[in-house]
């Protein structure tokens, strides 16, 4: 890695999976300016060893070696060790920073270890879907109004379960659910979403690369990144059709939104996406570059306020909550929505209240027994 730099974040990663190897080691890469990876702990060490090789990164014989020499931590273990490792670093949690991958606990059950997420600094989430370059320029477009207030997003067998939520929230502001069903359709399943100020989305699965499509209805016109809709000419009466594809053939370094009403198109520049497309990991689809890019928008989260810091944990286990939920129910109504709050928001506020009082129990305890609430019990 790089010489240490003013002001760069200091960082250790938690994890040796394909995810850290093919595309956390490469986003980090990338970002060599603001992030020095400081060692990377796996609970196998030949796992460890192997992927932080190719990119110069010390192992670790754990994370209390180097916890006090950190402000950031990078988590990507399996669901039911999320919250062993958070207990592990709850001591400095005040001083560090925490990017958990998605979707953060496994289980309904796991939901009161929120709590414990409160007393870290900041808190990321690295959901990389909604951020992927396609939907970065898409959001753009609807800012600046090329389509008008979005009615309908719908992924066609190109969005799943928590992923898919949250890409169809990224487009109507973090807005909350407030009627989802399921339904089967052949051999499809779909999942209808209805937004507390009316934006509906759909997610049809299965998923499947091949021929997903997107598409985002306006009141005035269509995003989508299917040529076989642009085609068309018009969004079955919503107006003019703007198809997202990549700029560039073999190597793409772009994305490019083209439509009747923009001249030259709209485009967003990735300057790292051929160096992504070159990088020594197992994967070097352009899907997977996509993936890192996603994560590099994550990754500014930690480093100061962008975009995605509004997807907080609580948005984050709202959309794994609610996607679970619907897998097991064929409908899901959500009345605290509807009154403009979600029902996470108050899961943690009553876990959050339990932790205190726990802790002001044990305190208390303490005291009568003669022990300073400090030392050891």
């Amino acid at each position: 890695m790089a010489a240490a730099g003013v002001g760069r974040r200091r960082v250790l990663i938690i994890g040796s999976g394909r995810r850290i190897r093919k595309n956390f080691l490469p986003a980090f890469a990338q970002r060599r300016d603001q992030f020095e990876l400081v060692g990377l702990w796996s609970r196998t060490r030949e796992h460890a060893e192997r992927a932080a090789a190719p990119w110069g990164v010390p192992v670790v014989g754990s994370p209390a070696e180097v916890l006090d020499a950190v402000d950031t931590v990078v988590v990507s273990v399996s669901t039911t060790a999320v919250r062993a490792v958070l207990r592990d670093l709850a001591e400095r949690a005040p001083q560090l920073s925490v990017v958990l991958d998605t979707p953060v606990f496994g289980q309904a059950a796991h939901l009161p270890a929120m709590a414990t997420l409160r007393s870290f600094a900041r808190v990321v989430v690295a959901e990389d879907y909604m951020n992927y370059p396609q939907w970065t320029l898409a959001r753009r477009a609807v800012a600046d109004g090329l389509i008008g207030e979005v009615r309908s997003v719908e992924l066609a067998h190109s969005g799943y379960r928590y992923h898919g939520l949250a890409l169809i929230r990224s487009l109507a502001d973090f807005d909350h659910v407030t009627v989802a069903t399921r339904r089967r359709a052949g051999a499809d399943v779909r999942f209808d979403f209805r937004l507390r100020r009316g934006l509906r989305g759909r997610i049809t699965e299965p998923y499947d690369q091949a021929r997903g499509t997107t598409t985002i209805t306006g009141e005035k016109g269509v995003i989508t990144d299917s040529a076989r809709v642009g085609a068309v000419g018009a969004g079955a009466g919503h107006g003019p059709v703007h198809v997202l594809r990549p700029r560039g053939d073999a190597r793409p370094d772009g994305y490019l939104l083209d439509g009747p009403d923009l001249l030259g198109g709209l485009e967003l520049d990735l300057p790292a996406l051929p160096a992504l497309l070159d990088a020594e990991v197992p994967d070097r689809s352009l899907f997977n570059a996509l993936k890192t890019c996603g994560l590099l928008e994550v990754l500014a989260a930690v480093t100061g306020e962008a975009f995605h810091s509004r997807y907080t944990y609580r948005e984050a286990l709202y959309d794994h909550l609610t996607t679970a939920v619907l897998r097991t129910s064929p409908l899901v109504v959500d009345p605290v929505a509807g009154a403009g709050g979600n029902i996470v928001g108050g899961l943690d506020g009553v876990f959050t209240g339990l932790a205190r009082a726990r802790g002001a129990l044990t305190r208390a305890g303490a005291r009568g027994k003669g022990t300073p609430t400090g030392g050891p019990a």
